[in-house]
């Protein structure tokens, strides 16, 4: 008798389709597809007369399915007195539509996706990342193993954590905090404490850029004791760090910054250092420069931002961190100004405000920053016009990178 793999192999040939043809038109995977003309899992029912009609069988796809899970004993249940019972029930827990290769494939796509927020546009990037999504909640509705299951809802986190951040840089608060919560729950459910403690680290963000500075340290203390030895609690130190700057603690400031250096210090370099939740060397300098140039230590904040500009660019010229590069623009364009150079200030702010790739909401606190100094600085100077000109035409834009 044809078992249902040998007959969809079968049609499938006949049909002058490949593998991957046939897992597009029937939204499976490749892996699923190689599974089931193995014989090493079947799909329900309601799949298999999807492929029955894709494959132009009439019937003999559903015939072949409905033999197979018949089975020996005619499609009655299993007979708990027999000697081979446990083994059948334990099969069946195992049956699966989903396989390795499917997860590890999932993997590599979702960490592209992730190396890929420093530099692409946001809405190409937050749709890929929201398809992706979707698949994986189509995977975690179907059979699936405990240790397949896990790893869809640690890929599922990873991706909500990452539409999180695109939402945010959007100009999309609520969405940003609902992703969040929801990348919060995922990682929860899955044990997965580095998801839990970026989901905290998200909050002390959102806390840090809407002036709720007291409120950063507690998210910061939540994330490190859910991840205490991973890379994130080096970010939410410097979110730490970053909100006492801005509260002009500037013992506080030095204090964590070398504590937070010295644990940057006991960490590899990451493999993908691209990665957004992963925290490479290179980062340092983008947090000191942040914390420099708000308790007023210029020199050290110009170097810093300088430093960032070189680590970003590219050996043909382009950038492979536009955002960072962004906000190392607008502190010189701070120190430029604080200086009295104003003409340099408006140039400075005239590159950060026109990336191709930037965060609407940071830039928005480092605009009203800029402004004050600008204010406190020229008053009514003419000579601050171009700058001034320079923070009306960013107000005035649409967010729309």
């Amino acid at each position: 008798m044809e078992t249902f793999g040998d007959a969809l192999k079968r049609l499938r040939v006949a049909a002058r389709l490949s593998q991957a043809d046939l897992a597009k038109a029937a939204a499976w995977s490749q892996s699923q597809v190689s599974r089931a003309e193995t014989n090493r899992f079947t799909p329900d029912e309601a799949t298999v007369t999807r492929l029955d009609l894709l494959l132009q069988a009439q019937g003999s796809l559903i015939k072949a399915h409905t033999m197979g899970t018949s089975g020996a004993n005619g499609g009655k249940a299993t007979d708990v007195n027999t000697p081979w019972a446990i083994s059948d029930i334990v099969r069946q827990i195992h049956r699966t539509d989903i396989g390795s290769e499917t997860i590890d494939q999932l993997h590599v796509i979702t960490e592209e996706l992730c190396c890929e927020y420093a530099w692409r546009n946001a809405a190409d990037l937050r749709r890929d990342a929201q398809l992706q999504l979707e698949y994986v909640g189509q995977l975690l509705n179907g059979p699936s193993t405990l240790r397949e299951h896990r790893e869809l809802m640690v890929i599922a986190g990873w991706l909500t954590l990452l539409i999180g951040c695109v939402d945010y840089d959007l100009g999309l608060p609520r969405h940003a905090e609902s992703a969040r919560t929801a990348a919060y729950q995922l990682g929860k459910e899955a044990g997965h404490g580095e998801i839990v403690a970026w989901s905290f680290e998200m909050s002390a963000w959102f806390a840090l850029t809407q002036g709720r500075l007291r409120s950063v340290a507690e998210y910061t203390e939540a994330g490190t004791k859910a991840a205490p030895n991973a890379s994130v609690a080096v970010q939410l130190a410097a979110q730490t760090a970053k909100a006492h700057a801005r509260m002009g603690n500037r013992a506080e400031v030095q204090r964590i910054l070398d504590e937070g250096y010295r644990t940057l210090g006991q960490h590899e370099n990451p493999l993908r250092p691209e990665n957004h939740f992963v925290i490479d060397p290179t980062k340092w300098d983008f947090y000191a420069m942040d914390c420099y140039r708000l308790i007023g230590e210029n020199n050290q904040a110009a170097e810093h931002a300088q430093a960032v500009l070189k680590l970003s660019r590219k050996a043909d010229g382009s950038e492979r961190s536009p955002m960072r590069a962004s906000e190392a623009r607008l502190t010189l364009a701070v120190t430029s100004l604080q200086s009295g150079d104003i003409e340099a200030a408006a140039s400075w702010a005239h590159q950060a405000f026109n990336a191709d790739r930037k965060s609407v909401t940071h830039l928005e606190m480092l605009a009203d920053e800029l402004t004050e100094n600008l204010q406190n600085l020229t008053r009514n100077d003419p000579a601050g016009k171009s700058l001034k000109d320079e923070l009306a035409i960013f107000r005035t834009s649409p967010p729309n990178h």
